[in-house]
């Protein structure tokens, strides 16, 4: 089935996996939470390079993807609403909103992708000076560097979302947080231990250990048993 909005067309259709296929690409598993996010460098919607991803989700709502132009006019926005995929999309200050028909949460893959069609004369292409984003918008990056309104409180997307692709090429992941990187990538050896959640921090995996009631490094030490041990360390130095 294919959306349709001014230039860009997305294609949604179920897709079957095989495992070697998973063991190839890099998996990103999104857990829901409060400012999750995966940022990937820019997608040139001018070039007309496709943009694909499989996802796998058993939710009804949550953002999937997200760019636009820095806060001026243009935008695109992914997400589920009511378990089926919603295209938003602004071209020349021109908002269209289109709802697949195809429920999508049903814990099955699905190929999702879209690509530059015929273009306007007065206006050939939708301008994107944003990093995209998949699962979250970064809390930190300021309301008025982005288009769409209210876009960073949207609920996270939670499932899995995999091989991501410009064209034929794999895009540069640039950071990510509380995101589970699978497969290939710093991530891949799950370095975090009692369910903490590996993201990127300028290039290196790093634990985030705040749902876990584990600290250190690895989110192998126990809290209260650290809290003992810095007690008993400041009752020594009195």
């Amino acid at each position: 089935m294919s959306f349709t909005a001014h230039s860009v067309f997305f294609t949604l259709k179920a897709s079957v996996l095989l495992g070697s296929l998973l063991g190839l690409c890099l998996g990103l598993e999104f857990m829901g939470l409060p400012n999750q996010w995966a940022r990937y460098l820019r997608w040139d919607a001018s070039t007309r390079s496709d943009l694909s991803f499989q996802f796998k989700t058993n939710v009804s709502t949550g953002l999937l993807l997200y760019l636009d132009d820095g806060g001026v006019c243009d935008f695109l926005c992914l997400s589920l609403v009511d378990g089926r995929v919603q295209l938003r999309l602004s071209m020349d200050c021109t908002e269209t909103a289109v709802l697949s028909d195809k429920q999508v949460n049903d814990s099955s893959w699905h190929f999702l992708m879209g690509r530059s069609g015929e273009l306007q004369p007065q206006r050939p292409y939708m301008e994107v000076v944003s990093d995209l984003f998949l699962g979250g918008v970064p809390a930190d990056i300021r309301p008025s560097a982005l288009t769409l309104e209210g876009v960073q409180a949207m609920p996270g997307f939670k499932g899995l979302i995999l091989d991501l692709k410009y064209g034929n090429s794999e895009p540069r992941l640039l950071g990510s947080q509380g995101v589970q990187l699978d497969a290939e990538g710093p991530c891949g050896d799950r370095p975090c231990e009692n369910g903490g959640i590996c993201f990127l921090l300028d290039g290196h995996p790093t634990c985030d250990c705040s749902t876990t009631g584990y600290g250190g490094k690895l989110c192998s030490e126990d809290e209260e048993t650290e809290e003992q041990r810095n007690l008993g360390l400041e009752q020594s130095l009195v």
